[in-house]
């Protein structure tokens, strides 16, 4: 959305700022972050679910113990219990979410290293053609040499042996229209 001010053109505001330069430390920080918050992620999960399980385990202490049927004494136990299982789904649910924040940043490492290679991989060609063009630079083509000609000899034809012995008539493709024909399909 644009909003101009009272005095001034469209033509002043429609310059755009030049963009920051491309620089691979930020993405490198970026993937850095996320494979943090995926170690925060999991932590973080687990324990909310540790927390969540002590409240669950602790039901039987509260009056709603009549749910459970679970009488009071039980109750550390229940809270215990409550606090693993609690801390045991919520770090397997933490690390099902952790593991995009690790694709996310494994691939953004990757694509710096596409980036790095095929960098390399141009200046490296660069480099290789500047060379090759300051030697024919350098240097005048030579004429190439043309090879002497030779007589056109043409082998003798291998003699084969013939399906039919020559003169022999050719023998029908198909059956003359004279003759029935070998099956009453092919009569169609």
């Amino acid at each position: 959305m644009m909003v101009l001010k009272l005095g001034h053109s469209v033509a002043d505001h429609s310059e755009v700022a030049p963009a920051a330069g491309y620089d691979p430390k930020i993405i490198e920080r970026f993937a850095d972050q996320l494979l943090r918050k995926a170690d925060t992620v999991r932590v973080g999960c687990a324990v909310g679910g540790g927390i969540f399980g002590v409240f669950v385990g602790a039901v039987p202490l509260t009056p709603l113990r009549s749910v459970w049927g679970v009488p009071a004494g039980f109750g550390v136990a229940t809270i215990i219990v409550g606090a693993l299982v609690g801390i045991l789904v919520g770090y397997v649910i933490g690390e099902g979410r952790a593991f995009r924040y690790r694709v996310q940043a494994q691939s953004a490492i990757f694509q710096l290293e596409i980036e790095r290679r095929v960098s390399s991989a141009v200046a490296e060609a660069v480099a290789t053609a500047a060379a090759q063009a300051a030697q024919v630079a350098e240097e005048p083509p030579a004429p190439a040499p043309v090879p002497p000609l030779s007589p056109v000899i043409e082998p003798a034809r291998p003699t084969e042996p013939l399906l039919r012995p020559p003169g022999e008539p050719v023998p029908p493709v198909s059956p003359r229209p004279d003759e029935p024909p070998l099956s009453p399909a092919a009569s169609g």
